[in-house]
């Protein structure tokens, strides 16, 4: 007995219907797989129907912005120090300033002073010049001779090099490292006190009018040893933002006024640890 198969067939329309039918399943998966992988990327500097996002197709090793001044508040500033104040508004971040190596001898100081002292804040701030460790409202006083010759000496000689870059860079003069250097440790504890709420918004010439130029210099690395505490900063009159992924040995350089207000993304693994020099045009502020 035999079978007969009829065979269906399909006007041209239906049969292009059913194959965008049968591919959005895949669509679906790569396009979230796309996403998944690129959002967290070092830069971001995209914007769609009024909401930032954070996306880049990237890695990048440098950047370098020009970004708008609020004039009225470097007026004063040019005026009294005109050969060191900043002459335009910038972030700026390069990794081959500082060796790996030389941030990892920071790094191991970091760490061996946050020993000597309680550091379970959700920021914590290590200050070499002053020998002090502060977790929320104690202070611990660091032992003395705890670094050895070469860790100081290294310590000594990468701030001199940033110190030196930033002023060629951007070609400023009589520009001072100060003994405000901090060494940050970021945690995703509780916040022992309001300051140590490093995920609030935060403008650096509001909070030290002396400061001319903020430097930030990374010790670790984002996802490979902590997810969390990248650097946002807001555009002014814009959604658009932008994120800086920190990464062992990575200087980020920032003019201190509104057009770089910012904050760091709260951890949720991990620790964060970096190297903040806030740079001054100020020789009654500047180190010994």
């Amino acid at each position: 007995m035999s079978t007969s198969v009829k065979k269906v067939q399909f006007s041209p329309f239906k049969e292009r219907l059913y194959v965008i039918i049968g591919s959005i399943p895949m669509m679906t998966v790569l396009s979230i797989s796309f996403g998944l992988i690129y959002q967290d990327y070092a830069l971001n500097k995209f914007s769609l129907l009024g909401k930032s996002w954070h996306l880049s197709n990237v890695e990048k090793t440098s950047y370098d912005d020009e970004i708008p001044c609020i004039e009225s508040e470097y007026l004063v500033l040019r005026n009294k120090f005109p050969s060191c104040a900043p002459k335009k508004c910038f972030r700026y971040f390069t990794d081959f300033l500082i060796t790996e190596k030389e941030g990892k001898i920071l790094l191991n100081m970091a760490e061996k002073g946050w020993l000597q002292g309680d550091n379970t804040d959700s920021a914590n701030f290590l200050s070499i010049e002053k020998g002090t460790i502060k977790s929320g409202n104690s202070i611990t006083k660091l032992k003395e001779n705890l670094f050895s010759n070469e860790e100081l000496l290294t310590y000594k000689s990468v701030k001199q090099s940033i110190l030196n870059h930033v002023k060629t860079k951007f070609g400023v003069e009589n520009l001072y490292l100060t003994n405000e250097n901090q060494f940050t440790k970021f945690t995703n504890n509780n916040p022992k006190a309001e300051l140590s709420k490093y995920w609030k918004r935060k403008i650096d010439m509001n909070e030290h009018q002396w400061q001319q130029y903020s430097v930030i210099l990374f010790l670790n690395d984002f996802m490979a040893d902590f997810y969390g505490s990248r650097e946002v900063f807001k555009n002014i009159n814009s959604s658009m933002i932008l994120t800086i992924q920190p990464k062992l040995a990575r200087v980020l350089i920032y003019s201190p006024g509104s057009e770089n207000e910012h904050f760091f993304e709260r951890l949720e693994y991990g620790n964060s640890y970096a190297l903040k020099m806030p740079l001054t045009c100020d020789q009654n502020i500047k180190s010994n």
